[in-house]
């Protein structure tokens, strides 16, 4: 859905129209599912934090001024949601099944994937698992959701230079542990061929 569609839709779903909520609902629901579990690392509490979006944006559309910004303002939304229950989670859960948990592979959302790859991206997922709440939510906003800088200072209410600095901060240590888990592989196979 393009950015004026988008903004028609909330225009619409503002002055009270049924169905403009369950338009905006299908053309999010599935990247805010994706977000969700990625920010949580858990694709079932995923759902639930997306429902806890959704019913806030649908109660609070009315304050928001420019229809044009609903794809950052929702964001916002799901994101804070996300945070609470990971939050939540984490007091509540062992830390060993924590760590269980971010060994068990890709959640359910990257089901998509072509078999011959998944190994790839579930290193790469096990390495985003490992950052750090906000360097995460960072990454996940810039290079799953193509969010700008700025529009990610606006999701994480953050400055844009500290959004630079959770991206380079971040890159840097994905290269490094990507790049470790990467020698432990071609260690592994040498291993195995004596």
């Amino acid at each position: 859905m393009t950015t004026e569609e988008t903004a028609a839709w909330v225009i619409r779903m503002q002055a009270g129209e049924d169905n403009a909520f369950d338009v905006l609902f299908a053309a999010y629901q599935q990247q805010a599912v994706r977000t969700a579990a990625l920010i949580c690392g858990d694709a079932s509490m995923a759902e639930d934090i997306t429902q806890e979006a959704f019913v806030t944006c649908m109660l609070q559309i009315s304050s928001l001024r420019n229809p044009y910004r609903f794809p950052a303002w929702f964001f916002q939304i799901l994101t804070r949601c996300a945070w609470k229950y990971a939050k939540k989670a984490n007091k509540l859960v062992p830390s060993e099944a924590l760590s269980a948990h971010q060994t068990d592979g890709l959640p359910p959302v990257f089901d998509h994937y072509p078999s011959e790859k998944r190994a790839m991206y579930e290193s790469l997922y096990r390495a985003i698992d490992g950052l750090g709440r906000k360097q995460r939510t960072t990454v996940i906003l810039y290079y799953f959701n193509d969010f700008s800088v700025k529009e990610i200072a606006q999701i994480t209410s953050s400055l844009e230079a500290t959004v630079k600095s959770r991206l380079f901060a971040a890159k840097k240590q994905l290269q490094q542990v990507l790049a470790a888990e990467e020698v432990r592989e071609k260690g592994a196979l040498v291993y195995e061929k004596r």
